[in-house]
């Protein structure tokens, strides 16, 4: 009996201090403001864009392919996800990017546009262009020309 009674007292004044510690990083109230953060609509923005490969632009797709991924990967940290598939008959590509914002497609968008659009838009056709989470009005205006469709989140989480 002895031990269980120097147990429960030992548990007792652990639990104690860790409400004491946990307690000190803050003043012990939660608002509404902190609420609103915990439960925030996701900022990230993620596409599928489905291509068609132009007879003769396999080789050159695999190459600006290798120049992009280094160049995305090197100079833009809000980039998430940034992959490109083949079909087994390798006559469709897939583009399936993921980013942490809006300000992280425009950012990629001007990146696109400067260095890589005439070379890429030159190897491939659109077929489908499908917008995911919630983009800002700049990033609509900017993958418009480009035919995307817009599809707004309406739950889900990101890790």
């Amino acid at each position: 009996m002895k031990y269980c009674k120097r147990s429960l007292i030992t548990c007792t004044v652990a639990l104690c201090f860790l409400n004491l510690f946990v307690s000190l990083g803050s003043d012990g109230q939660t608002t509404a403001d902190d609420s609103k953060q915990k439960t925030k609509t996701s900022e990230h923005v993620y596409w599928l864009i489905t291509t068609s490969i132009k007879e003769g632009q396999l080789d050159a797709l695999k190459q600006i392919n290798a120049e992009m991924v280094k160049n995305t990967k090197n100079n833009e940290p809000e980039t998430l996800t940034y992959d490109w598939s083949i079909s087994t008959d390798q006559k469709t590509c897939y583009f399936f990017e993921h980013y942490a914002n809006s300000e992280a497609v425009m950012i990629h968008t001007k990146t696109f546009g400067e260095k890589f659009a005439e070379r890429l838009l030159g190897m491939i056709e659109i077929d489908s262009f499908e917008v995911f989470g919630n983009p800002d009005e700049n990033v609509k205006n900017s993958l418009s020309p480009l035919g995307a469709k817009f599809n707004h989140s309406i739950g889900g989480f990101s890790r």
